[in-house]
């Protein structure tokens, strides 16, 4: 159940976000959860870490019974990382991918949500980890042949559905904060040109609404549920997830990392999260950050 409060007490049922509808997991709520829907924000990712502009919206708190939305205010971007703390924007004007890309806001989920200190989301394959959770909720949450790019970018055949970007947060207790960017409701028209054939959502894909609480509650859901596991097991339990659903595995790539450009053919994930990679001479590197891409027919490609 959730309840939202106006001037007055008076309760209103308008809500874009779906709150009713937002099953973030038992032990994420008992943490003291605080979900901030905003209207407008350059980025959510910047609001969660204090940076920024204020912005329009609410503030969400699990009460026991259910979610409760306070009164529409200004808001101020937070001066502190707490743990259960997540920020979704309606609209997102300056979101940002790896590589210092930008994120376009074709009319998706734009979340942002703290990930609590611990040893395991210090690992160099956390981030891969991470992107297959998605990866996992979405094929089996809502039927999508969603498959991984590595490091966490979310493909649907050669089509991106959405992406993630890490930002460590060096000072303090050394926590992580996740954004994530996933396109729900936008048709294909809606695209940019240069993006149209490259870019797809969950609607195109399902030809299904969904609110994107619905969403943004089976990922950190699923996140919260298998992290212990990670944290105990590593890569092991999900390896055999991760060979059948990484979209590289067998193909010629071409990679650059460090400065340097690589080509070869892709043999996986490592149990570490790296990509590994075969060139001409039979030799295999292995990267723990860089940008991939496919090559074509001609180029090295099958």
């Amino acid at each position: 159940m959730a309840l939202f409060e106006s001037k007055g007490n008076t309760h209103i049922s308008r809500d874009w976000f779906g709150l009713d509808v937002f099953e973030s997991g038992v032990r994420f709520r008992r943490t003291g959860a605080r979900l901030f829907l905003l209207e407008d924000v350059p980025s959510t990712n910047d609001f969660l870490l204090g940076r920024g502009p204020s912005a329009l919206g609410r503030i969400c708190q699990w009460e026991d019974w259910g979610w409760r939305a306070l009164n529409q205010a200004q808001l101020q971007p937070l001066d502190h990382l707490q743990r259960g703390t997540v920020v979704v924007a309606r609209h997102q004007s300056a979101g940002r991918g790896r590589q210092g890309r930008s994120w376009i806001d074709c009319g998706g989920l734009h979340l942002s949500v703290v990930i609590p200190p611990h040893p395991a989301s210090r690992t160099k394959g956390f981030s891969v980890w991470l992107g297959l959770m998605v990866v996992l909720a979405l094929r089996e949450e809502f039927n999508i042949d969603a498959r991984l790019k590595w490091p966490n970018d979310v493909l649907v055949g050669s089509r991106k559905l959405g992406g993630i970007l890490l930002e460590r947060i060096i000072h303090g207790e050394g926590s992580l904060v996740a954004g994530m960017g996933l396109n729900i409701s936008t048709k294909i028209e809606d695209f940019p040109e240069n993006l149209g054939s490259l870019s797809t959502s969950l609607f195109m894909e399902t030809g299904r609404k969904y609110k994107p609480g619905a969403i943004a509650g089976c990922i950190v859901r699923r996140v919260e549920d298998e992290f212990d596991r990670f944290a105990r097991e590593g890569w092991l339990p999900w390896q055999a997830s991760l060979s059948a659903l990484d979209c590289l595995l067998g193909r010629h790539v071409k990679i650059q990392s460090g400065g340097e450009t690589y080509m070869g053919r892709c043999l996986g994930i490592g149990p570490v999260g790296a990509l590994l990679v075969e060139n001409a001479q039979g030799e295999i590197n292995q990267f723990y950050a860089g940008d991939v891409h496919l090559l074509p027919v001609g180029e090295g490609g099958e």
